[in-house]
């Protein structure tokens, strides 16, 4: 039986070198190259591959085939590896030396944790049959990387029999992990509003069909779609976050757009807010003489963790990491990723990776201040390591 333990205490110097270096040299959606040729670097030079390809410019797909007869099934493992575009706070540890970008979400962390986890399980391949996907995504600030790997003719999507991702959180500490059962993370739909009216100075407000006034009724109207017709036990968001219209402070412009975002966890809950949005801008619009378009843009779908997946993280969590560590999450995220794109239709489980210094500052995700502990390497690499080798059957 290989000692997880040990193996991941061995290669944590050289993988959190890693991970500062690419923390260091941060890289926006879709323009990660010398994030991804340090990444395929470190896999040829340290892992015995099955298959290893480019995704579109920027991504990278890695098999780790287990040499021991068996069944033959897939895991699939996602790390993202884009960085936002924010300017990192003065003073933080690795700070980034491009200005404008930075690793706000953990996306440094997860790429290098898949890295390291795809050296422990090549150097495993003995333990297990089957193989091992490991996703190193681009673009997942952007909801568009998890389509670039679904869409490669050369990876048999087909075949994956379960899939898993790791993702930091600011909200515990570093070294432990959280799971949750059923939904952990909303669909995250875009909603785009044209109010069209009639014009005119800002004085003479009997001669103009108001579409700034129209835009204002139909956001706060909006609200009531969560205040009073979700059940309070179930969860959705809809915000509003740009109003476009109008160039002058006396002239009521012709048109107002709105845009914003739906979030929900509920694919039911999701369709009948899509209905929904569309009959109140509508009608409101109408009964204020004005006019409404609205389109509905479907995003990602909810990501929910099946409780099988959850009771293997839990396992492998305690016995790897400590029962201590194990944290149960009580309510799901309203943010959405597009690993639900690749986790919809088959079995798996989303993780949250505890990223806060034990007793040190609060930095949230996508925030100037958002800091990864370094404990986080090793606890990310064990949960991944060992969601593959209990998925197999393999002792550890």
């Amino acid at each position: 039986m290989p000692d997880i333990k040990k193996m991941v205490s061995e290669i944590t110097p050289e993988i959190t070198e890693l991970c500062n270096h690419i923390h260091e040299n941060p890289e926006l959606s879709l323009k990660e190259i010398e994030t991804s040729r340090l990444l395929e670097e470190y896999i040829e030079k340290n892992v015995v591959y099955e298959r290893k390809k480019r995704v579109a410019e920027t991504g990278l797909f890695v098999e780790i085939k287990g040499t021991k007869p068996g069944s033959g099934k897939v895991l699939a493992f996602r790390g993202d590896i884009d960085a936002l575009p924010i300017q990192e706070a003065e003073g933080m540890p690795h700070r980034s030396k491009v200005p404008g970008v930075m690793h706000a979400c953990g996306h440094d962390v997860h790429g290098t944790i898949n890295a390291g986890a795809a050296r422990i399980l090549s150097d495993c391949r003995d333990q297990f049959s089957g193989s091992v996907y490991f996703f190193f995504q681009p673009a997942e600030e952007i909801l568009k990387g998890a389509m670039l790997f679904l869409n490669d003719p050369d990876i048999d999507m087909s075949r994956i029999d379960a899939a898993a991702a790791v993702h930091s959180s600011p909200e515990f500490h570093a070294g432990a992990i959280g799971v949750r059962y059923g939904a952990i993370l909303a669909s995250a739909d875009e909603i785009r509003i044209t109010v069209r009216g009639k014009g005119g100075h800002g004085a003479h407000p009997h001669t103009f069909i108001d579409p700034v006034l129209t835009a204002s009724s139909i956001i706060m109207n909006l609200q009531t779609l969560v205040a009073r017709e979700t059940s309070p036990a179930d969860s959705a968001v809809v915000s509003i976050c740009s109003i476009h219209g109008g160039n002058a402070h006396n002239i009521v412009p012709d048109e107002v757009v709105l845009t914003g975002t739906c979030r929900t966890i509920n694919p039911e809950t999701r369709n009948r807010m899509e209905e929904s949005i569309k009959r109140i801008a509508k009608s409101t619009a109408e009964a204020l003489r004005a006019s409404a378009d609205v389109e509905y843009i479907r995003g990602v779908p909810p990501l929910l963790s099946e409780d099988e997946w959850v009771d293997r993280a839990v396992r492998v969590g305690t016995r790897l990491l400590g029962e201590e560590n194990v944290v149960m999450l009580p309510h799901p995220s309203m943010g959405g990723d597009d690993f639900a794109f690749i986790k919809e239709n088959r079995p798996g489980v989303f993780v949250r990776l505890g990223a806060r210094t034990p007793g040190g500052p609060y930095g949230s995700l996508h925030s100037s201040t958002f800091y990864s502990d370094p404990a986080a390497i090793p606890a990310g690499m064990l949960t991944i390591v060992g969601l593959a080798l209990d998925f197999f059957g393999a002792e550890y």
